[in-house]
């Protein structure tokens, strides 16, 4: 049995561009089927009215054309909502299989620099902290490097001792 190659397959799809060309395609095609039913439908609908039928009271006639020729109506609304479906598949298609992926990557690159920055503030923070204790303790022993301690400096001879003098006093000792 010969192979038909006009026919389109999922292979086909799958490369760039496929999906858009196939909803191009399908477009344009259901779009002329809808405009072929909508002239159909004003022509049968006219024929219609055109029917009287004895006994008939005033717009009978185009209520029964309109009434009688609803499905048809129907099928157009229908061909021109696949026109809009059709439009939709590339769009779709791009969202879900193209753009979703490089989304997901530039998230979890965004979580892996957050993580990295976290632990990173963590460990500057822990530096941090013990850089300021040492220099305390650097502050209380000779802060100006000119021999007197923050106790000395801060004129608290003479006067009750405090924990800094204490401290002094333990240094000397």
């Amino acid at each position: 049995m010969p192979e038909n190659n006009n026919r389109w397959t999922s292979d086909h799809l799958m490369k760039p561009g496929g999906t858009a060309l196939y909803a191009a395609q399908q477009r344009e095609r259901l779009r002329q089927m809808a405009d072929q039913v909508q002239a159909l439908l004003n022509e049968y609908r006219a024929d219609l009215e055109n029917i009287e039928i004895e006994g008939d009271k005033p717009f009978a006639a185009r209520i029964r054309a309109y009434l009688a020729s609803r499905p048809l109506a129907k099928l157009e609304s229908d061909l021109r909502d696949a026109v809009n479906h059709a439009g939709k598949l590339d769009a779709e298609f791009q969202k879900r299989y193209v753009e979703l992926p490089k989304k997901r990557e530039a998230n979890a690159e965004k979580k892996e620099l957050e993580e990295a920055r976290k632990k990173g503030l963590s460990n500057a923070r822990a530096v941090n902290t013990a850089g300021q204790l040492q220099g305390m303790a650097l502050g209380l022993e000779d802060p100006a490097k000119d021999g007197k301690s923050v106790a000395q400096k801060s004129g608290t001879e003479g006067q009750e001792p405090t924990f800094l003098d204490y401290l002094d006093n333990q240094r000397r000792a």
